[in-house]
């Protein structure tokens, strides 16, 4: 076998064993976990054990747009640039961690008594909130109950929904999707 061929050859062999990784890899890849808002069983512990949301964390999600949900339910008020206040209206509910969203969670953490409040849903947040889930019901539906109106979220295999703007389809609450 002359040099090019052993070349050839060695090329090809590479590239079948490349291609066999990653065929043999693709259906691990495929099966990747979901990445949203758990909920199973009874509603008490479904966001115990949630991600951190924040400007720097899953700031453009469905699971933003959840929180956002509980915001307006518990009637947050957020500071806008010249240190006015503002109720968090439904209209708000868009699945972007910004400014009016973050100024909103720290009212929120004040309100409730959150050690940490700036700004950022963490751990103390989630289960904070959990407490006030109630469900489910028909249909999966789990009820917020905020200190200024009822909300209802659908739970469906385990996998949260919410409504974006309170209005539409619903959608399942990943991490890293909005719409």
């Amino acid at each position: 076998m002359n040099k090019r061929n052993r070349v050839v050859a060695t090329v090809s062999a590479a590239l079948l064993v490349a291609g066999g990784t990653a065929t043999a890899l693709a259906p691990a890849a495929s099966a990747a976990g979901y990445h949203g808002i758990d909920g199973n069983g009874v509603v008490y512990d479904d966001w115990q054990d949630e991600e951190n949301l924040g400007v720097d964390d899953y700031a453009s999600s469905n699971a933003t747009a959840l929180w956002e949900t509980v915001l307006w339910a518990d009637g947050a008020l957020y500071e806008d640039e010249d240190g006015d206040w503002h109720p968090f209206k439904k209209n708000k509910i868009d699945g972007s961690f910004g400014p009016e969203t973050e100024s909103a969670t720290q009212w929120w953490q004040n309100h409730y008594g959150i050690p940490e409040n700036d700004g950022v849903v963490t751990d103390d947040c989630w289960q904070s909130a959990q407490n006030r889930l109630h469900g489910p019901y028909a249909g999966g539906g789990v009820q917020y109950w905020g200190s200024v109106r009822t909300v209802t979220f659908k739970r469906v295999s385990g996998k949260y929904r919410v409504k974006l703007k309170g209005t539409g389809p619903w959608k399942i609450a990943y991490y890293d999707r909005v719409g």
